[in-house]
């Protein structure tokens, strides 16, 4: 079978994991490299042993004949390296977020649909093995109706680090709430479907080296089209360790976390009987860690080659990845009116 040809545009802390797990996959190559940080670059393939073209130029790398780009660049540059990849009809893996404006996530989403191409936005999460369970077990109605779900992303990053530089410029890498926790929309999405209203409110807190522009700390509520309340947290610089916490309420049972209590295990209510649950692996429990079982990276971009290859559909398809980026967006907006936001609106 032919391999797909992949570039990789961006050689970073989260680039060299996508170039890694494209040498692991027997069914792609990691054809070139863009990066103007070349020592990175040089230090990536001999760390590796591998050998491939390298560009300084990204769009040399588009010209190039590669079947897909993986664009792991600085948030800022997703938006015009998916238009320019999308105009060589190059299959797109973007990492998040989709792009720092809502704007630029509609010319996206245009640009994609008319060149035809395939695109996959970088939320992993969907495919942790906790997720993909309570996925299963909510399909097949032992959960019951859904009524409330809630995720949060909670990152300690110290405020003395130089990523503060970067990290917190609204031109730069966008909304922190969008970055980070675009995750949890797009879990609670793919759980409950889609989202209809939003309030937000948000502000700066925690001290750094460089203060963030946009915010470090963010509460929104979401109202679905189906009904569902949902509750989406963030906070970057928390004094407690990384916490991707998950919960949510059906009218048959609970999932907290890696926990799940459902109406036909006896006296679950009962003084003494809290700790009747049916408890997944603990592994399974999202940690941050490259190369764990819980945070599926590799499991992911298998996924793109897969597609890029045709096998399957893609799984968080660039109208998935806008409407993500649209309630997020939309949580930004109403923090900033103070007014209930509708997502379809913007």
């Amino acid at each position: 079978m032919k391999k797909a040809k992949i570039g990789l545009i961006g050689i970073g802390w989260i680039g060299s994991e996508h170039g890694r797990n494209i040498l692991k996959n027997s069914k792609a190559d990691l054809y070139c490299i863009a990066d103007s940080n070349e020592a990175g670059v040089q230090a990536f393939l001999k760390n590796e042993n591998h050998s491939c073209k390298v560009y300084k130029d990204y769009k040399e790398l588009l010209k190039s004949d590669i079947d897909a780009v993986v664009i792991a660049s600085p948030n800022a540059m997703h938006a015009k390296m998916t238009i320019d990849a999308a105009k060589y009809n190059k299959h797109v893996y973007c990492e998040k977020p989709m792009a720092i404006t809502l704007k630029d996530c509609k010319r996206i989403r245009e640009e994609v649909d008319k060149a035809g191409i395939k695109y996959l936005i970088g939320y992993h999460r969907r495919l942790n093995p906790l997720y993909r369970y309570v996925k299963n077990i909510l399909t097949e109605g032992k959960l019951g109706k859904p009524f409330i779900v809630e995720s949060e992303y909670n990152h300690y990053v110290p405020g003395n680090l130089a990523i503060w530089s970067w990290l917190g410029k609204k031109d730069i890498a966008g909304s922190l709430f969008h970055g980070g926790s675009g995750h949890n929309v797009d879990l609670i999405r793919d759980m409950c479907g889609e989202i209809k209203e939003v309030s937000c409110f948000k502000d700066i807190f925690l001290p750094r080296k460089e203060q963030v522009e946009t915010e470090d700390t963010a509460v929104a509520m979401y109202r679905f089209e189906n009904g569902v309340i949902g509750k989406v947290q963030c906070c970057v610089g928390p004094i407690l360790p990384f916490n991707f916490g998950f919960r949510l309420f059906g009218t048959k049972g609970t999932v907290q976390n890696n926990k799940i209590w459902y109406e036909d295990i006896p006296r679950f209510d009962q003084a003494g009987h809290e700790n009747d649950y049916v408890k997944l692996p603990d592994s399974w429990v999202p940690d941050n860690v490259q190369g764990g079982l819980s945070e599926t990276w590799k499991e992911h971009m298998d996924h793109f080659i897969d597609v890029v290859t045709g096998s399957v559909p893609s799984m968080n398809d660039v109208h998935s990845a806008y409407n993500t980026s649209a309630a997020v967006f939309a949580a930004l907006k109403s923090a900033e009116t103070g007014k209930v936001v509708q997502v379809g609106g913007l």
